[in-house]
């Protein structure tokens, strides 16, 4: 099986892909004067031991910088190579770290983990090497890619004030800016014992966990509990931005990326599943869906995709992507989608569509009969709750978030994101395509 080891986030997340065997997993925290753990116990071959940092940087790029010289650092000059980063990873709230084996090489695989911990020392030219790699990662990631570009810019606008704003990657000017005593002044004050949090899946249990954790000497909390929730979202005053990339050969398409706030709050599990729901429903060419009126009946989009997730508790954000169909302009479709999505929030999502579309919503959750099923989302869902600075909830919690899923706040939701708050849309394409 494969483990996305982050959550699913619009522009900007760098992905670690981790391939695991399929097996059952039984969620355990345990959390002492010394540490915290999760483990997943499994009948495995293979154990995989990932630590993460939250890091709350402000400086666009810069936890990404430490990332590199921090792996670098651990894993030792001589293991340099151009996949050493494949283990580990940045996203705008941490940054992680995994090495994987046989489950009695467990001490040894914490013991290499163990060297994050340690002060960065790598020599001054390899941190000016990392330097230039990760401008060349920049190139990759963003020169001539104009739907990245996009996301960084659209993110920037709708996230304004708060620490999810800043880009991973950083500009260029930024990455060539990157100083190793900043660097190494925001490993010191992140990759610290109170702000780790270690993830151990596989073939041990919480007994082997706890017995290698004192034979490698694990360093321990030094002071009190880092904050370990991700910062609470607050959303700047309602305002809109247009975004142009005129691309004489590319395929004409828009984006628009909509935040908004919600009248109360709503438990983040649960509110992921609501917002996971209600894409479902617009997605459908049944009432209450926006199939018929922008493609089947109208023919304005050609084809198009609705997105939505939580910040917080309090905030969602949309993602509506469409190309438009033959002689339909990209503001044509903009304009038929929120006044499609208007009158769609004032009639509500009917019942049947609602109990349908709720039917097939099952398919979100695995067969809990299923233990290789079970496995491939538990294993998911705990590393996507620990990279994003949350807390995943008990197995028996997850279970019953199903249960709990209701047509009333599907509606409150529909509503949230037909109304104020920030949006930005990207046109890409022929300019004369654009209006």
């Amino acid at each position: 099986m494969t483990v996305k080891a982050l959550i699913r986030f619009s522009g900007w997340w760098l992905i670690a892909i981790v391939a695991l065997p399929l097996f059952w997993l039984v969620n355990v925290f345990f959390e002492s004067q010394d540490h915290h753990v999760y483990v997943q116990s499994a009948e495995a071959s293979e154990v995989y031991a990932h630590v993460v940092f939250g890091h709350r940087s402000l400086a666009s790029g810069l936890a990404h910088y430490v990332e590199h010289l921090a792996w670098l650092n651990t894993v030792g000059a001589k293991q340099r190579s151009a996949n050493r980063h494949s283990n580990a990873w940045t996203n705008p709230y941490a940054v992680g770290y995994w090495l994987s084996g046989k489950p009695d090489e467990l001490d040894d695989l914490l013991q290499t983990l163990s060297g994050l911990f340690e002060p960065l020392e790598v020599p001054a030219k390899f941190a000016a090497e990392e330097r230039e790699i990760i401008l060349r990662e920049y190139e990759a990631h963003m020169v001539d890619k104009p739907d990245a570009q996009a996301a960084e810019a659209m993110s920037a606008f709708l996230y304004a004030g708060n620490n999810i704003a800043s880009s991973v990657l950083g500009t260029p000017d930024d990455i060539r800016g990157f100083s190793y005593d900043d660097a190494r002044a925001l490993h010191a004050a992140t990759h610290r014992p109170e702000n780790a949090t270690l993830v151990v899946t596989g073939g041990v249990t919480e007994r082997e966990v706890s017995r290698a954790l004192k034979t490698v000497d694990w360093p321990a909390k030094q002071s009190a509990d880092a904050e370990s929730q991700p910062p609470t979202f607050e959303l700047a005053k309602p305002a809109d931005t247009l975004l142009r990339y005129p691309e004489k050969e590319a395929s004409a398409r828009v984006i628009l990326r909509h935040v908004a706030a919600l009248p109360e709050s709503i438990p983040f599990d649960l509110l992921e599943a609501h917002a996971l729901l209600l894409a479902d429903i617009l997605n459908t060419n049944l009432a209450g869906g926006l199939a018929g009126p922008l493609r089947f009946d109208n023919a304005i989009a050609r084809g198009f995709d609705v997105q939505a997730w939580p910040l917080d508790e309090r905030h969602i954000e949309l993602r509506f992507r469409a190309a438009p169909d033959r002689g339909v302009s990209l503001r044509a479709v903009q304009k038929a989608f929120r006044d499609t999505l208007a009158e769609i929030s004032d009639t509500g999502i009917p019942d049947e569509t609602y109990q349908r579309v709720l039917n097939r919503f099952e398919d979100f959750w695995p067969d809990w009969e299923d233990d290789d099923d079970a496995a491939r989302w538990m294993a998911d869902y705990t590393l996507e709750r620990v990279a994003a600075l949350r807390q995943p909830l008990p197995l028996s919690d997850v279970k019953r978030l199903e249960q709990q899923l209701s047509h009333q706040r599907i509606n409150t939701l529909l509503n949230t994101i037909a109304g104020n708050g920030r949006t930005a849309v990207a046109f890409i394409g022929p300019k004369e395509r654009f209006e």
